[in-house]
C-alpha cells in the first residue's frame, strides 16, 4: 500500500514536467501555500455527563500547498497541472469489519498517517478556437466547477465558498466544458458535463454511480461594477441499483442544484450575495420514517472594504453572514438542521511584486456558528453543536516563467 502511494505521488509530481517535455511556447511555474493556526471552542461532555465549552482544536497546519505548471502550446491552446500538498484532511479510506450475533458488518473509515496528503487539483487543457465562436474555449480534464461563486472564490475570507462549505458542489471535477465571455464584456457563461463526484475521489472510490452531472452557468454585467447571474446543476449520488442482484440502493439520490449570485463593487466596497437551493429526492426510499425528499436553502452575504487608498497599509475589512437551512427534513432525521454562521476579519496584503500584486497575505478571522434548536434535530439542542473559531493564516505565492 505504501509503495503504491509513493508511486502515485511520484507520478503526480512527474506529470508537472510533461508540458516542458512537449516544448510548449511558454511554461510558468507557480505555487501558493497556506500556513494556518486554528483554535476552536465547542461543547463536549464533562465527567458528570453535562455539556460544557471546551477547547476542541488548537493546531498549526499547511492547509493548502498548490504547486503547478501552466504551459502555452500555441496562442490558443494552453494546459494547466496543479497538485495540492497538505497536512490536513483524510488521506485514505479503509474498510472496518465487526462481528456481532453472527452478523459481519462492514463500514468505511478514513485516516491520515502519512504526514502529508496529495491531490490532483487541476489537470486540463484549454482549446481556444476549437469551435468558431469568438472568446469560446473548450476545456477538457480536471477543472473548475462553474457553479455559483465556487469557481472564482478568491479566499478573501479564510473559509470556503458557500456551495463548497455546505457540500452543494465540488470546487473541481473531471469533465468537459464550453466556457467563454459575452460580447463587449457583458458577462461570461459555461455549460459542461462532469463526473459529479469531485476531485477527491480516485480509483475504487470513483464513480459509485454511472450518471454524469450536467451544468449551466451565466453571469451578466449590465453596468460596470454590477454582476448578476445564476447556475443550475443536475447530479446524482450513488448507484441506483446494486450491480449484484439489482436490488434498489436506498442511498441513491437525485439532486437539482440552483444558485443566484450578485456582486456590487463600488469604490472601496465589494459586496457579494448568494442564494442557493438544493432539491434532493431519494426515489428508492419507501420507509415513511425516513426523509424521501427535501429542499435545503442557503443565503450568504459577504462584504469586503478595501482600505489601501486611505491608509499607508494595504488592509481589508471582511465579514460574512451565512445561513444554511435543512429543516425541511423529517424531525427524526439526524441531518435536520438550520445553521447561522457569522464571520468578521481583517487582511493585510504585503510584499507586492513588480505588477503591484501582493505576494503575501496575513488573514485573521473569527467565526461563530449557532444552530436553531427549533428547526434542528434534538442532537443540536442546548447548543451542543455550536462552536467558535479563530483562524490566523499566512498565504504566500509565486509565479515564474521558465
Amino acid at each position: 500500500m505504501t509503495r503504491k502511494k509513493l508511486m502515485l505521488n511520484l507520478i503526480c509530481l512527474g506529470l508537472l514536467f510533461v508540458p516542458m517535455a512537449m516544448n510548449g511556447l511558454e511554461t510558468k511555474l507557480s505555487g501558493e501555500f497556506w500556513g494556518r493556526w486554528l483554535a476552536e471552542i465547542a461543547k463536549r461532555k464533562n465527567a458528570t455527563g453535562n455539556y460544557e465549552n471546551k477547547l476542541v482544536n488548537n493546531y498549526l497546519s499547511l492547509e493548502r500547498g498548490y504547486l503547478g505548471l501552466e504551459t502555452k502550446f500555441t496562442e490558443q491552446v494552453k494546459g494547466r497541472f496543479t497538485v495540492d500538498i497538505y497536512t490536513t484532511d483524510k488521506t485514505y479510506e479503509y474498510q472496518s469489519y465487526s462481528l456481532e450475533d453472527s452478523t459481519l458488518t462492514a463500514s468505511t473509515k478514513s485516516g491520515s498517517i502519512d504526514g502529508a496528503g496529495l491531490k490532483i487539483k487541476y489537470a486540463y487543457v484549454d482549446f481556444g478556437g476549437f469551435i468558431p465562436v469568438k472568446d469560446m474555449t473548450l476545456t477538457a480534464g480536471m477543472q473548475k466547477v462553474y457553479f455559483g461563486s465556487i469557481y472564482d472564490w478568491s479566499y478573501t475570507l479564510i473559509g470556503k465558498a458557500p456551495s463548497d462549505e455546505h457540500k452543494v458542489a465540488n470546487s473541481a471535477d473531471l469533465g468537459l466544458t464550453l466556457n467563454g465571455y459575452l460580447p463587449s464584456g457583458y458577462g461570461e457563461y459555461a455549460v459542461g458535463i462532469y463526473n459529479g463526484e469531485g476531485y477527491k475521489k480516485v480509483g475504487a472510490n470513483l464513480k459509485d454511480n454511472t450518471d454524469f452531472a450536467y451544468l449551466g452557468n451565466l453571469r451578466v454585467t449590465p453596468i460596470t461594477g454590477l454582476t448578476v447571474g445564476g447556475s443550475y446543476m443536475y447530479n446524482t449520488v450513488g448507484r441506483e441499483k446494486d450491480l449484484n442482484g439489482e436490488a434498489n440502493n436506498s442511498a441513491y439520490e437525485k439532486q437539482q442544484l440552483m444558485d443566484a449570485y450578485t456582486r456590487l463593487a463600488y469604490g472601496p466596497v465589494d459586496l457579494n450575495c448568494e442564494y442557493i437551493v438544493k432539491n434532493v429526492d431519494f426515489p428508492n426510499i419507501t420507509d415513511s420514517n425516513k426523509t424521501k425528499k427535501y429542499t435545503a436553502t442557503g443565503i450568504s452575504i459577504f462584504p469586503c472594504i478595501n482600505l489601501k487608498e486611505y491608509l499607508p497599509y494595504d488592509l481589508q475589512i471582511v465579514g460574512c453572514y451565512d445561513l444554511w437551512d435543512e429543516s425541511d427534513r423529517l424531525v427524526s432525521d439526524k441531518a435536520r438542521n438550520k445553521l447561522a454562521a457569522s464571520t468578521i476579519g481583517v487582511n493585510y496584503n504585503f510584499m507586492p511584486d513588480e505588477t503591484d500584486t501582493p505576494s503575501m497575505q496575513l488573514q485573521l478571522n473569527y467565526t461563530d456558528k449557532r444552530y436553531d434548536e427549533d428547526k434542528s434535530h434534538s442532537d443540536y439542542a442546548n447548543g451542543k453543536q455550536d462552536s467558535s473559531q479563530i483562524n490566523l493564516q499566512l498565504k504566500w505565492k509565486f509565479a515564474n516563467t521558465l
